[in-house]
Formats: C-alpha cells, sequence, structure tokens
C-alpha cells in the first residue's frame, strides 16, 4: 500500500504480512492527516476548550439532509434507514451543542428511539403506526440486558462463558422454533446482529481486565443507532470504539462520517446498476464475454454490503466515534494478503485478535513458518464456521455447501503461500508521501490485476448454486463466438479499468491534504446535483437514456422472473432482507403482510408433479397480494361458464401467466373482464348475441404450460379464437422448466423434448442447473416446437391463435426472437408494447417492490387491446363497433 521505494523486510510480526494493521494502526494513519479546526466568527463555546461553529453546524446539517433526500429518492435502501437517518439528523442537531458528557448517554437514547420508530413504524402518518412492534423492540432491548449481564456476573469467567453458552443454546433452541416465544420472527435477525460478534469480543475485552467501562459505552456498544436497519453489520471492536470516541477534531470526525455517508450512497448506486444490467445467468453463458461478465458480476455485487458499511460508519462518526474505514479499495488489492487486508477490515481484526493471535503464539514454538501456516489456515477455517453460524442466526437455517467451503480454503491456500513469501523476502511498502518507481508500479499494477481476475473466479464460484453448475459454465463457450478481437478488447478494457487506478495508487496520485471547507464544498456541490438529478421532474427532462438509468437505480430488486436464479452469493442473501425474513421486511416497511407470496404456496393452487406444473383448484377463494381471489368450477379465474357456448356466442380463451391472472388486482380489475364487458356492450350491433372471453392464465407458466393447458382443457372449451399474452426474458424461464420437467419425466409426453434429450446425450439425474445449461443452445428449437404444436392444435379444432405481446410497466425491451418464433410457427402477431406510453410507469405497478400492472394499468390494457382489435378486423372478424367507450362518451 503506500510510501517510499524501500522494501521492508518483516520476519517477527505476524501481523504484517497476514493481517497486517489492526484498527488501531488505522487510527494512527488517520492522524496523520493535518487536521485544522474550524475558525469561524461565531462560538458557541466561551472557554475555547472545544470549537463550535453555528456555520460548520449548518453546513453539515445540510449534507445530512442532502443524503436523505438522495437516499429517499433514489430508495436505496429500505424506508427503516430513511426513519432512521431522520432521527440522526435531529439528535445531531441537538448532540451537536451537548457538553461532551452528556453526549454518549444522549446517543444511547437515539439508539432506543430508532429501535422504538424502526419497529413501531412511526413516522407522519400515525395511521401506520404499529404499536404491537414496541413490544418486539422492548424484547431486543430487555434480552441484549440480559446478555450483557451475563458478562458482568460476579464468577469466574470461565462459568460466566459457560452462561452465556447455555442462554445461546437456549435462544438458538428458539430461533429454529423448538421453543415457543412471545416475540415475533422479526426480532431474530436484529437481535443477531447486535450480539452474535460483539459478545465475543465484549467478554475478550472483559476477560482482559481494561479500564472499566461506563454503563454509557456498554449500551452505546451493543445498541449501535444504525444496527436497527441493518442485519449484516461490521465487527466493531471493542477496545477501538471506546478509543475513537471524540479522539480528533470533532468536525474533522463528523465531516469523515459524511464524506463516508455519500461513498457508501455511491457504491449502492453502482451495485444497482450492475445488478439491474450486468447480472448474467448461467444458462445465459454462450460466448467469451458472456463468460467474463458471469466471473465478474458476483463480486460487484459485493458493492452492496461495502456500501452499507460505509452508510453505517459514516453515522457513527456523526456522534463522535472516529472508527476507522471498513474497505480499503479492495478492487485494488496487489496480492491475497493485500486483498485480506483491505476487505472487511473489522473482520479481519476480530479474527486475527480471537483466532490468528492466540494460535500464532501457542505453534510460535515450532518454528516462524510452521506458526503462520497453522494460525492462517485455522483462521480461515474458523472464518468459515463463523460466516455459517451468522447465517443461522440470520436466517435461521445453515449453508454448509462445498462452494462455501471449498471457497474459503482456497482462499486460505492463497493467503497463507502469499504470507509465507512476504516472511521470507518482506514486502514493497509504500508510505504516505512516497512513490513508487514506474517500473515498481508497473509491476503492482499487473499483479493487481491478476489478483482481481482471480478473485473474480472465486466468487463467481462461491455465488454459484453447486460447483456442477460453475463447471458446466465452461463447457460451452465458444459455442457463439461474438468475434475474434472482441474478447480481447473486453479484457484489454477490464485490465484498463483496474490497472490504471492501482498505477495512480502506486505512483501516489491518491494522496491529498484534507481540508474541511473543501470537502464541505465538494459534498455540498455534488450531493445537491445528485438530488437534483434524482428528482423525476428532472431526469425524465433529460433523456430516456437518463431516465432509464435512473429506473435502474431506484429499483429495490432485479424483476421477480430473475430472483430465484440470481440471488444466492453469501452477502446478497443476508443482506437481501426479504428474502429470508419477510416479518423484518415488513417493518422495515417495503412489504405489506397481505399474502404477497408465490402464487403455488396460497390455497388456490394445487400442484401436478407434471405439465402444466400447477392448476387453479376449483371453487377455491383466498387473499393474495392484498387482494380477494376466486376460482370458478373450471378452475379459471372468472366468472361462471358453461362447457360448451350457447349458439350466438363469440368465446375467446386467454393463456398467459401472472400478467394475464391479474396478480395484485381484484377479480373485476382483471383487463379480460374489463374488455368482455366493453365487447357485451356493442354486441346488439354486431350480430353477435354474446361474447365470453375466458381466463385460462395461471401465475408462473411458461410455453411448456401453456402448451400442456392448451391441449388439456382450453380446447374442450370450444373457442373460437385463442389469445396467447407473453412478455421479455421467455426462453430463460422456460428452459428452467423444462430442466424440472425433463428431471420428473412429464417433459416426455412431447416427442420433441425426447428428440433433444437424446441429441444432447443430457443426463436426466444430472444438477437441474447442469441441464439447463445443457438445454440452452436448443432454447430456440424447443420454442418454435412449442409454439408449432399449439397453431397445430387449435388449428385441427378450427381456432384462430393469436400471439399477443405484452410488456411489463418498467420493460423497456422487445422480444424480437419470441415474436419472429410465433410468427413462424403460424401466429397471428399482435403488439401491445405501446400500451403504457404517456404514463409514469411507477403508477402502473401493483407495488413498488412488485412489476405486475395495477388496475390503473389494467384498464389501459384493456383499452388498447380493443383499439388493436379494431385494427385487425381482416384477421380477427368480432364486429367490433368504431363508437368510442360508454366511459368515455
Amino acid at each position: 500500500m503506500g510510501g517510499e521505494t524501500s522494501s521492508l523486510r518483516i520476519f517477527r510480526v505476524p501481523q504484517s504480512y497476514f493481517l497486517s494493521m489492526s484498527a488501531g494502526s488505522w487510527l494512527r494513519r488517520a492522524s496523520v492527516h493535518p487536521i485544522k479546526t474550524l475558525s469561524l466568527p461565531w462560538s458557541a463555546d466561551p472557554t475555547g476548550t472545544e470549537s463550535r461553529s453555528i456555520l460548520a453546524w449548518f453546513a453539515i446539517a445540510g449534507e445530512l439532509a442532502l443524503f436523505i433526500a438522495l437516499v429517499y429518492l433514489l430508495r436505496l435502501e429500505t424506508t427503516a434507514l430513511v426513519r432512521v437517518l431522520l432521527v440522526a439528523l435531529a439528535g445531531w442537531c441537538v448532540h451537536y451543542f451537548l457538553p461532551q458528557r452528556y453526549r454518549l448517554p444522549f446517543f444511547v437514547l437515539l439508539s432506543f428511539a430508532a429501535i422504538a420508530a424502526v419497529f413501531a413504524n412511526l413516522g407522519p402518518n400515525w395511521h401506520h403506526w404499529r404499536f404491537e412492534g414496541l413490544i418486539d423492540a422492548a424484547w431486543i432491548v430487555a434480552i441484549g440486558l440480559v446478555l450483557i449481564g451475563i458478562v458482568h456476573l460476579p464468577i469466574a469467567f470461565g462459568w460466566r462463558v459457560l452462561a452465556l453458552v447455555g442462554a445461546g443454546c437456549g435462544l438458538a433452541a428458539a430461533r429454529m422454533d423448538w421453543i415457543a416465544i412471545p416475540w415475533t420472527r422479526a426480532v431474530w435477525p436484529v437481535l443477531a446482529s447486535m450480539f452474535m460478534f460483539r459478545l465475543i469480543v465484549y467478554a475478550y475485552e472483559m476477560r482482559r481486565d481494561q479500564r472499566m467501562a461506563t454503563v454509557s459505552e456498554r449500551l452505546a456498544y451493543f445498541f449501535m443507532l444504525p444496527n436497527v436497519c441493518f442485519p449484516l453489520f461490521p465487527v466493531v471492536d471493542f477496545r477501538t470504539f471506546r478509543s475513537s470516541y471524540y479522539n480528533a477534531d470533532r468536525h474533522y470526525i463528523y465531516q469523515t462520517g459524511v464524506q463516508w455517508m455519500f461513498r457508501g450512497a455511491i457504491h449502492l448506486i453502482c451495485y444497482r446498476i450492475v445488478y439491474q444490467r450486468f447480472v448474467i445467468d448461467a444458462a445465459d453463458v454462450h460466448n467469451q464475454i458472456e463468460l467474463l461478465q458471469f466471473i465478474i458480476w458476483p463480486f460487484l455485487l459485493y458493492l452492496k454490503v461495502s456500501g452499507t458499511f460505509h452508510i453505517i460508519t459514516g453515522i457513527l462518526h456523526l456522534f463522535g466515534f472516529n472508527l476507522p474505514e471498513t474497505h480499503n479499495l479492495y478492487f485494488l488489492s496487489s496480492s491475497f494478503t493485500d486483498f485480506w487486508r483491505r476487505i472487511n477490515i473489522y473482520w479481519k481484526d476480530f479474527i486475527m485478535k480471537i483466532v490468528y493471535y492466540p494460535l500464532y503464539f501457542r505453534f510460535r514454538g515450532w518454528g516462524e513458518s510452521v506458526a503462520l501456516v497453522s494460525a492462517t489456515l485455522l483462521a480461515f477455517l474458523a472464518t468459515w464456521l463463523l460466516h455459517n453460524y451468522q447465517w443461522f442466526w440470520l436466517r435461521g437455517t445453515w449453508v454448509f455447501t462445498w462452494n462455501d467451503f471449498l471457497f474459503w480454503m482456497i482462499l486460505a491456500v492463497l493467503v497463507t503461500i502469499n504470507a509465507h513469501y512476504e516472511m521470507r523476502h518482506g514486502r514493497t511498502r509504500r508510505l504516505r508521501g512516497g512513490a513508487l518507481s514506474w517500473n515498481g508500479a508497473l509491476q503492482t499494477a499487473g499483479r493487481t490485476i491478476g489478483v482481481f481476475v482471480v478473485i473474480c473466479l472465486l466468487w463467481s464460484f462461491w455465488s454459484a448454486s453447486s460447483v456442477p453448475q460453475w463447471l458446466s459454465v465452461f463447457d460451452t463457450v465458444g459455442v457463439e463466438a461474438p468475434g475474434k478481437t472482441t474478447p480481447a478488447l473486453v479484457l484489454v478494457a477490464v485490465a484498463a479499468i483496474i490497472g490504471i487506478p492501482a498505477l495512480a495508487l502506486a505512483r501516489g496520485g491518491a494522496d491529498r491534504q484534507y481540508s474541511f471547507r473543501r470537502s464541505v464544498a465538494s459534498v455540498g456541490v455534488c450531493g445537491l446535483i445528485a438530488v437534483c438529478i434524482s428528482l423525476p421532474v428532472v431526469h425524465d427532462r433529460l433523456g430516456e437514456t437518463v431516465s432509464t438509468a435512473m429506473a435502474d437505480i431506484r429499483a429495490p430488486n432485479l424483476n421477480s422472473r430473475d430472483n430465484a436464479n440470481l440471488e444466492r452469493g453469501y452477502y446478497e442473501n443476508l443482506v437481501n432482507v426479504s428474502a429470508f425474513n419477510p416479518e423484518l421486511w415488513i417493518v422495515y416497511g417495503q412489504r405489506r403482510d397481505e399474502g404477497w407470496g408465490n402464487l403455488h404456496k396460497t390455497p388456490l393452487s394445487e400442484f401436478t408433479g407434471a405439465l402444466p406444473t400447477i392448476y387453479l383448484r376449483p371453487l377455491s377463494q383466498a387473499d393474495y397480494k392484498g387482494k380477494r381471489v376466486h376460482i370458478n368450477r373450471w378452475g379459471m379465474r372468472d366468472q361462471d361458464y358453461e362447457k360448451i357456448p350457447a349458439p350466438g356466442t363469440l368465446r375467446i380463451a386467454i393463456v398467459g401467466s401472472s400478467h394475464v391472472f391479474g396478480e395484485g388486482v381484484a377479480d373485476e380489475e382483471i383487463f379480460e373482464g374489463l374488455l368482455e364487458r366493453r365487447l357485451n356492450e356493442q354486441a346488439a350491433d354486431s350480430g353477435y348475441r354474446d361474447y365470453e372471453v375466458l381466463n385460462f392464465a395461471v401465475g408462473g407458466y411458461v410455453p411448456l404450460d401453456v402448451l400442456a393447458i392448451t391441449e388439456d382443457r382450453v380446447l374442450a372449451f370450444k373457442p373460437k379464437y385463442i389469445f396467447y399474452f407473453e412478455h421479455t426474458a421467455l426462453i430463460p424461464r422456460m428452459l428452467k422448466r423444462l430442466a424440472t420437467a425433463i428431471q420428473n419425466g412429464s417433459a416426455y409426453r412431447y416427442n420433441f423434448v425426447s428428440d433433444i434429450v437424446r441429441e444432447s446425450g443430457i443426463d436426466p439425474s444430472a444438477d437441474r442447473e447442469v441441464l439447463q445449461r445443457k438445454l440452452t443452445p436448443y432454447g430456440e428449437r424447443l420454442l418454435r416446437s412449442i409454439y408449432s404444436r399449439i397453431v397445430e392444435a387449435a388449428k385441427r379444432e378450427g381456432v384462430g391463435v393469436f400471439w399477443i405481446y405484452l410488456p411489463r410497466p418498467d420493460e423497456r425491451t422487445s422480444p424480437e426472437l419470441e415474436r419472429r418464433l410465433a410468427a413462424e410457427a403460424g401466429f397471428n402477431v399482435l403488439d401491445l408494447s405501446n400500451v403504457y406510453d404517456g404514463h409514469d410507469w411507477r403508477t402502473l405497478l401493483v407495488a413498488p417492490w412488485d412489476d405486475h400492472p395495477n388496475a390503473a394499468g389494467h384498464r389501459l390494457v384493456a383499452d388498447k387491446l380493443y383499439e388493436v382489435l379494431q385494427q385487425h378486423r381482416d384477421l380477427i372478424p368480432l364486429n367490433l363497433a368504431v363508437a368510442p367507450h360508454k366511459e368515455e362518451q
């Protein structure tokens, strides 16, 4: 990392070549900055012992307000964080003027207030307050006080440890639902993040009998203000927490916190862009470019963790805790030991203190090399076990997988080899103010690129669903080569993106003198610009590119069709609260408690184990996504019909998935029913006695399910026309379903599936992800076969078939491949791509986290579909009236 050109050989101090800088050394490094007290005309402190400036107060408060506005407008985190930030802003404005002896108790009170505000959903709209959440908040505080009290029992330390283990076992039994508890499941992740590691650190420090900590210090350490809205929380060291408290000029500490919070926001913005635009599933990897993308994106998603950790430590800085950085340019690590020193620094310090140091000095009598290798490998083994321990407390399950174990062991070997080399040969350091030579800087940049590539490979392996699935990605690379020069150009681009900053860092380009005024000006101006661009009224006028990019950043999650495939990395599964604790997600204000789950988990559906995968249960009803859903006697979400249409009735059957089924809207609000009513309004002038539109759509259906239900049920109802609605991302979803159908044998009812299985040599007993990858080259052929079979079955019965493109409200791509295949198969193709034009798509969603159209969206679809049917009278002679809709009249 940084300074002089000379190489330093180090043999005796183990932390210098393994885990290097402790938290204390980071603080010493920070103190190198010349910190200037802001001298402004007005001072509220007549003694002069501590600078106070009303202008500095206004500047920092203004920056915090801009940060809160940015988080709110871009939805960078949950609404719980917004509430905590508002508590922090109000509290800091008072905290600034308090005498120092009152600040820590005030911080503790603010922390308790934040817990109450989050769990009780306290806010300006008192109708949404959840007073029952105060009970959960009280339990968190009560259990925490009991655990802290156990550490201070007047008995031998060994007995206290046993008491803690016993309490932990009791809580673990409750976590696994073996014991009835009086609090909700939302308590567990928050309680665990406060105590699962900090209790270990705290007990360790108490055993060393440091100066007695005050009650305020203990409570502040465990109930840190931002903890309630971040279940994945950095492991803050207790000694560092105490020693860093107001250990420098407070304006410097406050402004550093603000800077880190905005830096965290930048990380989260980059994370959202990667998450929305760069993520690729293993089954979609066909060439070198996509392989490179598949290798890189899992590591880039770690920006979510580094971003939230920056925000957490930034908030703590606002209240005087001058904590060190949690991450330091980890993408620019020049060796594997350097990577371990730069990423999640607090975890490194924790492992070094609790595991590495005790083991190193225990083994030191056997020689330096033996002690280094043994302590390092065992430290990484402990890291693997503790990550599983963390997973259990946050998610309530265990995650012992080969991917997880091999990731940590491979990284352990790499770090051990690197550390042993540095012990023997030393490592080059660049101290602040110095610079490496051009030759040394180029070598450092080259090593940085190599380490980045290896870490990306390891991270993609760690994030894969299984070892065979990860290995299968490399089997078919090159099937669709994008060109001979393209991969080389991409590799050069990646090397430049990593290498140039690494070169600048090695040459000393990142060093700069600290200035409070310059920091306030730069953060304030950039924050104001970011907030202005985040306003819809502004970015919608800056062009489609900017508006689309802002929509990607504001989107809290990937589209629901991708979540199951792409949310499988270790950290992604811990920061995505909605994936493992719906109760806490409700507390965080991100999701309503009204059956917002998958259709197949409700009483409305019944699993078939064949094709189609599920049917709707006849005559069932249930609340689903906040609406009462009724299923008729035939297993349709529709009114009741006779099986055979009456004479003079024109019957239309519609098939599709969740958008056609009407997820999130009432029975009478689905566009199918609206279209039927509008058709019947003009039936007297059409020559038909009646129109009937039957809704056979089921949420989660893919083309394979549509084919099965068309043959098995739809044609039996004697429709005159079939409308098949689809949107984008069709083939990946279809292949996932087909892989499952091949494994259970239900797909073999279709000869074209049997032919592909035979030609490809697929082993039906293989991992589902591997099957999906093996099927990927046949995706277009499979879809063409399904479409052709639907058309052939319909034509045999004299039924007209229409393939209709119906986009999601937030959809910006068009399914050209699917549209072409449908036309080639014999479908009449209709297009509703501009159905939502002229409307803000955000106002057309059933919920911010759900991309299905709401009632207003369904009205737009019904009107647009009627218009398109009028325009294609030659294809579908429904004898529609040209007169406007009765409501419009």
